[in-house]
């Protein structure tokens, strides 16, 4: 059995689209400009894609029963990280998660890979942070830690 990868591709970014613009919040005035033009460009995009299905579709086999352990933990953390990220906070929940999933992925795991994916899991989220609030005046959620 074959997909048309476009029309369940096409489908999903219209799914996330949906997901993002309900839960765009409150953000100021050119906090939101950035949100509203993300989500617009992805359900554009959605919707050609399946304009595309539709004339030209491409086929592909099902992937599912080849997703592996480092595919499926990968997934896993980055549901975790935007289900806490409004409990605990942003920041932490975004060193948390990145720091786990850059454990696992490793192909060594010691006390030394361990503290410089926690510093490089610290430092990109810092200055996505520091960016995101000092300059384009875009809050993240905060939680109880951060």
């Amino acid at each position: 059995m074959m997909l048309n990868s476009d029309l369940y591709g096409g489908l999903i970014m219209l799914a996330f689209a949906g997901i993002f613009w309900l839960q765009k919040g409150d953000f100021t005035k050119f906090g939101l400009m950035f949100p509203k033009v993300i989500i617009a460009l992805l359900a554009f995009l959605g919707v050609v894609m399946i304009v595309k299905a539709k004339v030209k579709p491409q086929y592909v086999k099902p992937f599912l029963k080849d997703i592996n352990k480092y595919m499926a933990a990968t997934m896993i953390w980055s549901l975790v990280w935007v289900l806490s990220a409004s409990y605990i906070g942003f920041f932490v929940a975004s060193v948390v998660s990145m720091w786990a999933i850059q454990w696992f992925l490793s192909s060594e795991r010691n006390l030394k890979i361990s503290a410089i994916s926690l510093a490089v899991a610290i430092g990109s989220v810092f200055v996505i942070y520091y960016v995101f609030t000092k300059y384009l005046y875009i809050f993240f959620p905060e939680g109880f830690l951060f």
